[in-house]
């Protein structure tokens, strides 16, 4: 096995592994969502799921836009500038392909996977939507913007990770919360946006260490002569 100070020193390899498991628990539950069980199961969960009130029920209409093609697009936009104005063109690149990316599949998925008729809250039966769009936009810009902000130094990283952790999982529940989509599209969309963005993160990690590697390494400073 390899050492923990060996992964500290390539993360690629624990990140592009998280991707590929990620993508395997997507195509496992993929397969299953036509199946009995997981309707059934979807159902029980929307009914354990309470709705909002009237009162919340707007400010939650305002913050499901977060997780709209157009915010995902606006923040990494946001995020790619701050990174090119810092010479961090790995980062922008890494940032740049996990939102496109994210986006990409979410119209790919709709037209070559299997769809299901959406629950009731949606008021569009004939508009299916698997995985779901929100969780899949939101979750990757946020876990990539997380990644590479807080290891260029811009952001700490636990603030980072707790940040885009909360939203993204408030993102995906407030779907459930307002009946837009079944609990398997929300998890789909999580698992789906951590494989792309993981594989962001890996390119990015081995773009980033032989950008590293291939600097002239300084020597030590010589002292200077103490003058007599």
């Amino acid at each position: 096995m390899m050492k923990i100070d060996n992964l500290k020193k390539r993360p690629e390899i624990p990140i592009g592994g998280a991707s590929v498991a990620a993508a395997a628990a997507f195509a496992l539950l993929t397969s299953r969502t036509s199946k009995p069980r997981t309707i059934l199961g979807d159902l029980k969960l929307r009914s354990r799921i309470p709705g909002y009130g009237r009162r919340s029920k707007k400010a939650a209409v305002q913050f499901g836009y977060l997780g709209k093609e157009w915010s995902a697009l606006s923040a990494a936009g946001l995020a790619g500038a701050k990174l090119l104005r810092e010479q961090r063109r790995a980062g922008a690149a890494a940032v740049a392909a996990a939102t496109l990316g994210a986006i990409g599949a979410s119209h790919l998925f709709d037209a070559v996977l299997p769809q299901k008729t959406p629950p009731p809250g949606r008021k569009a039966p004939a508009d299916p939507h698997f995985p779901s769009g929100h969780a899949l936009h939101s979750t990757a810009v946020l876990t990539i913007g997380a990644w590479v902000l807080s290891r260029e130094g811009m952001l700490s990283g636990k603030a980072a990770a707790t940040g885009a952790g909360v939203l993204a999982f408030a993102l995906g529940f407030d779907r459930l919360v307002q009946d837009r989509h079944w609990t398997s599209d929300v998890v789909a969309g999580w698992l789906a946006a951590i494989s792309i963005a993981g594989l962001a993160a890996t390119g990015y990690e081995v773009a980033t260490r032989e950008r590293r590697a291939s600097r002239p390494s300084r020597g030590p400073r010589r002292k200077s002569a103490r003058k007599s």
